[in-house]
């Protein structure tokens, strides 16, 4: 694929489960379209691969709400770990990147910035949770199988998707899935 128009088609045509995205085919002025392309993919999980973590990696990272990074010299077993850990739910990050991460949200922050969602309209902003709640949803897992996921309650999670429903302007969760 030679741009992200030609990575949002393909995905059009089947949502992946995990993207690996390569940072250095990442344009500075195409970093806005993964915020648009993670919101229309919000069930999918976003690994990026590059050469050595960069300010443009991290600010790709944020906005299009990573889940890990992986650097092109790893070995085999270590891509590995990463991808069972993404598939499991957790981050997969090193150490030395997450606190990187931080620091760049940090910042944003500090400047009156708003990290990951800032070119989201207000009208279908998905807090945090709703966007995680959402996300499982679209794994097909139940309300129940998602409380028990995120240690909350039934009647929180359904309060989370009514949320996420009424922001996209849709009625229900079949609907959702259609």
């Amino acid at each position: 694929m030679n741009s992200i128009s030609d990575l949002e088609a393909r995905c059009r045509r089947q949502a992946p489960r995990l993207l690996l995205v390569d940072i250095a085919l990442i344009s500075p002025h195409s970093v806005n379209q993964l915020t648009d392309l993670r919101r229309h993919f919000p069930a999918t999980d976003w690994l990026l691969g590059w050469e050595q973590p960069s300010t443009q990696g991290l600010d790709a990272a944020i906005r299009c709400q990573a889940r890990g990074c992986v650097e092109w010299t790893a070995s085999a077993e270590q891509f590995a770990q990463l991808l069972d850990a993404v598939l499991a739910g957790a981050l997969g990050f090193p150490g030395p990147v997450l606190q990187a991460l931080y620091l760049s949200v940090l910042r944003l922050k500090a400047a009156g910035g708003r990290p990951a969602s800032s070119a989201t309209p207000p009208a279908v902003r998905l807090t945090a949770r709703e966007d995680e709640v959402l996300s499982l949803m679209y794994r097909d897992m139940t309300n129940k199988q998602i409380a028990e996921r995120l240690g909350i309650s039934v009647n929180t999670v359904k309060k989370h998707l009514a949320h996420v429903f009424a922001k996209q302007g849709q009625h229900s969760r079949r609907w959702h899935l259609v």
